[in-house]
């Protein structure tokens, strides 16, 4: 045993799933906020004194990441305001998550420099509760008009410099944009994603082949909520031509994301993806909005008026989703129990595939030495049991 020098925890009995095996009565070492050690029972030194969290034999894992997320308990990252991100950060923990991006939905251009100057100070001040807020998603305002879904069509338009170089300005925290490849100026608006660092992502988008591979060519690198709010297949002068989500699942430069909530996909089309692009190139998201986890009712995601009953969160004209009252704990089971998946093809499309898409893989993602100490502890029903979010018990769960 070597002396706890400075703040261990240790977390033992519990089979360790890592990017290349599973360690059954595992071990992992965290030092502050890093892991320092992973290995079997016995192979490794344990520190004097640490905290000591006994896994039960459960699972324990790498916590989950969801880059695609517009809030829950109530905190709204289209309107936020001084409870948001806690409000949003804890319940997200109580569900496996450790980091996420915000997503901020078309709205005001006002509202969205609002979201990324606020994530900005949290950032740099560190103080997170529960999940941390890892960057802004954009997710507009540069969308079609005929493939808006629950976004509000007043605030739509098509990029041009003067308009979205305010949001440049935020390229150390806007991590994403969403955009429609097919309109006018999003060539440039991809170049200027791409120089400043930003990842060009397609959604809400109407195009064809012919319309998007302009922007694909110019930097274009993931797919938004994949086959959802995007054209399919249709003729062009008589020709039948790949629309946008055919596009993309062809494309082999482009990775994608599934909202795995089991509502929004039918299981064939989400295994399609998987089976095109593998679960190193496919991620879950929840696509929440900010009613998960309250009651059903009425509610709002930035400007837009949504109902929620049933799981399902929707527009009272019930002519979209209103995104999801999901968590990521269930896109992870839906992967295994609705999609088959093994549950390691599950698990890392909920956790490293996620963070080699966004560029943080070589600190979160897997349970390696000098990677974040971000984890959990699960169930063999995939109920979360634990959170450890940078080094420190975020969540404990009372079954």
């Amino acid at each position: 045993m070597k002396e706890n020098l400075k703040n261990y925890t240790v977390i033992f009995n519990g089979i360790v799933l890592t990017p290349v095996k599973e360690i059954k009565d595992g071990v992992v070492v965290i030092q502050d906020k890093k892991i320092v050690d992973v290995g079997q029972l016995g192979e490794l030194e344990v520190p004097q004194n640490a905290i000591l969290i006994d896994a039960g034999g459960n699972y324990i894992t790498p916590g989950m990441i969801d880059i695609h997320v517009n809030g829950g308990n109530g905190g709204d990252f289209s309107k936020v305001g001084p409870s948001t991100f806690d409000d949003a950060g804890t319940f997200f923990a109580s569900h496996g998550v450790t980091s996420y991006l915000a997503t901020a939905i078309t709205g005001s251009d006002e509202d969205f420099l609002q979201t990324m100057d606020l994530v900005r100070k949290i950032i740099k001040a560190g103080l997170y509760k529960g999940a941390e807020v890892l960057g802004v998603h954009m997710e507009g305002p540069f969308l079609s008009h005929g493939q808006s879904g629950a976004h509000p069509k007043q605030f739509l338009s098509v990029p041009t410099l003067s308009h979205y170089s305010r949001f440049l300005e935020y390229h150390d925290v806007l991590k994403k944009m969403t955009i429609a490849p097919e309109l006018e100026g999003s060539v440039q608006l991809v170049k200027d994603l791409r120089y400043n660092g930003i990842i060009a992502a397609a959604g809400h988008t109407d195009g064809i082949y012919s319309e998007m591979i302009g922007a694909i060519d110019a930097g274009i690198t993931h797919a938004t909520h994949s086959f959802c709010n995007m054209s399919h297949f249709r003729r062009n002068n008589l020709k039948r031509v790949a629309g946008a989500a055919e596009t993309l699942l062809y494309d082999d430069r482009v990775t994608g994301e599934l909202i795995g909530d089991g509502w929004h996909l039918e299981p064939t089309l989400m295994n399609l993806l998987v089976k095109v692009k593998g679960p190193e190139r496919v991620c879950f998201v929840t696509d929440a909005m900010p009613a998960a986890g309250l009651p059903d009712g009425k509610h709002y995601i930035g400007e837009v008026e949504a109902i929620v009953e049933n799981g399902i969160a929707r527009l009272p004209d019930n002519s979209a989703y209103a995104g999801s009252v999901t968590t990521m704990d269930i896109c992870l089971r839906n992967g295994v129990t609705l999609m088959g998946l093994p549950l390691t093809d599950s698990l890392r499309m909920c956790t490293l595939t996620p963070a080699e898409i966004i560029g943080v893989a070589e600190k979160k993602g897997s349970i390696e030495k000098n990677k974040d100490a971000d984890l959990m502890i699960i169930n063999k029903d995939f109920n979360v049991l634990k959170t450890i979010a940078r080094g420190k018990l975020v969540f404990a769960s009372q079954i």
